[in-house]
């Protein structure tokens, strides 16, 4: 049975650890083996997978995910002694964990909590709260990792590369470290907004201003706006 086939049936049947099948489908993906089997990209040939095993293809990008995460912090999670019946859906939220809280207490969380607590513990950025960061960037820590810490907002990461963006702890935005700073500046604040509103359900409106005076007079309006979209809400929600 060649790797395309025991891959299958280990998704059709779940016979093996959902990290097992994750780790073969990084092999799958970082090997180009996808181009022996016929598929252009690995896009392809989870489509193939999503077809014949009758699986969600969230799911399989899923597992996928999880296989690459482990072997990006392999050394850490086996120092922790995890395997893959801890859990391993759990492993998507490690960078979000990781980036809020120290370190040690983030692998001995991943290795007893239950899915659903760590995954609010990941969302609790205890390192942000410590500066006392929230919404707001600290301009002047943009390009280095360990000082751009201190403007993480609770759905942010730092990589060596950039940051991360994550909505319902899947990465959904980066943004590279090497874009001219002003415009890291710009974007990285917008984005934090962005998605603190995706948190609240509610929304973000770009606005240009010229001035201070118009900040303070939009300001008004804006305040205004919204409690009348408040209002308007409750009263369609009775």
């Amino acid at each position: 049975m060649d790797i395309n086939e025991e891959i299958l049936e280990a998704i059709r049947t779940l016979d093996h650890s959902i990290l097992s099948i994750g780790l073969s489908l990084v092999k799958i993906k970082r090997e180009k083996l996808f181009r022996e089997m016929g598929f252009r990209n690995i896009s392809a040939y989870v489509a193939y997978l999503t077809e014949q095993s009758k699986r969600d293809r969230s799911s399989i990008y899923k597992w996928l995910q999880i296989g690459e995460i482990y072997l990006k912090y392999q050394d850490d999670l086996e120092g922790a002694d995890f395997s893959g019946s801890d859990s391993p859906t759990k492993l998507p939220y490690l960078e979000r964990a990781l980036a809020g809280n120290p370190k040690d207490e983030v692998y001995i969380n991943l290795k007893k909590m239950s899915q659903r607590e760590f995954v609010s513990y990941a969302k609790h950025n205890n390192f942000a709260k410590a500066t006392g960061s929230g919404d707001h960037v600290n301009e002047n820590a943009i390009n280095s990792p360990a000082e751009s810490a201190q403007g993480l907002g609770q759905n942010e990461t730092i990589n060596d590369w950039g940051h991360s963006f994550y909505y319902r702890g899947l990465e959904a935005v980066r943004v590279n470290k090497l874009l001219p700073r002003r415009i890291l500046k710009m974007l990285l604040p917008a984005i934090r907004l962005s998605f603190n509103a995706l948190d609240r359900r509610s929304y973000v409106v770009a606005v240009h201003l010229d001035s201070y005076r118009e900040y303070i007079r939009f300001k008004d309006i804006a305040i205004e706006a919204r409690e009348q979209m408040r209002h308007q809400r409750f009263f369609k929600s009775r």
